[in-house]
């Protein structure tokens, strides 16, 4: 069977889907992940978030492809600057979407989701002078941090039977583990395949979960992945499965 997810927060998520609410993890303090956006999709009147993404430079936003598919740059925007969803604390900086560009081999249909990731311009360059909102820079081409504790960030959900987002940003440390120890803990499941564009986390009992998709990974302060699958049910007993930053660097700078 196939259980994989991928860590969207949408209604209706089934498990053949690709990426989540941190599970196990803390409430951040406001300011603390200033690279943190809350990507939103517009439903009628109102606008819902569906995923993170991290702030690399005043007018660039980098996040998961699977969360940048369905529909025009114009029914997205992101929130920086953001603490709590549903609260205005007055730090925020709403800016939409002027383009979107998945990476050209991404494939949503094809075993560990591959090339997961996207580069959104913004409509206006962001205000990176606030305590509240900063960029993060990219991981170096070559880069591994096996061994390394690193944090991953986000308002997915806090346990796979969670209905809801979580309202205060959560954050998680947990091991970076090899390539080869990750594929081999995804071994049995179906569709789990793990390549060199893939940067794998764990921990038993901590996980990345719905609405966590595109969101950050920090190693040694820079931005090493971003949220792309994991288990259904976000149980911590299988890795969380990133995209590796520092294997795209080269194709990220050339948009």
């Amino acid at each position: 069977m196939k259980l994989l997810l991928c860590f969207v927060a949408l209604a209706g998520l089934v498990a053949s889907e690709p990426s989540q609410r941190i599970v196990g993890g803390s409430n951040a303090y406001a300011g603390q992940f200033p690279w943190q956006v809350s990507l939103q999709r517009s439903s009628g009147l109102s606008w819902s978030h569906i995923c993170g993404g991290s702030l690399i430079a005043n007018n660039r936003v980098l996040t998961a492809a699977h969360c940048v598919t369905a529909t025009s740059p114009g029914s997205y925007r992101v929130v920086l600057g953001n603490h709590r969803l549903n609260n205005v604390d007055g730090t925020e900086q709403t800016i939409y979407i002027s383009s979107i560009v998945n990476h050209p081999n991404y494939n949503g249909n094809a075993a560990g989701y591959p090339n997961d990731i996207s580069v959104m311009r913004l409509s206006s360059n962001a205000n990176t002078g606030s305590s509240a909102v900063s960029t993060i820079g990219l991981a170096p081409s070559g880069s591994s941090f096996t061994g390394q504790t690193c944090t991953i960030s986000g308002w997915g959900r806090t346990s796979g039977s969670s209905s809801s987002l979580p309202n205060i940003l959560q954050y998680v440390a947990m091991g970076k583990i090899s390539n080869a120890d990750c594929s081999s803990r995804w071994s049995g499941i179906s569709g789990a395949t793990i390549n060199s564009g893939h940067i794998c986390v764990y921990q038993s009992g901590k996980s990345a979960c719905n609405g966590d998709s595109g969101g950050p990974m920090i190693c040694n302060g820079m931005l090493a992945g971003v949220t792309s699958w994991g288990i259904s049910g976000c149980g911590g007993n299988y890795p969380s499965v990133y995209t590796r930053v520092s294997q795209f660097v080269s194709w990220i700078n050339s948009i």
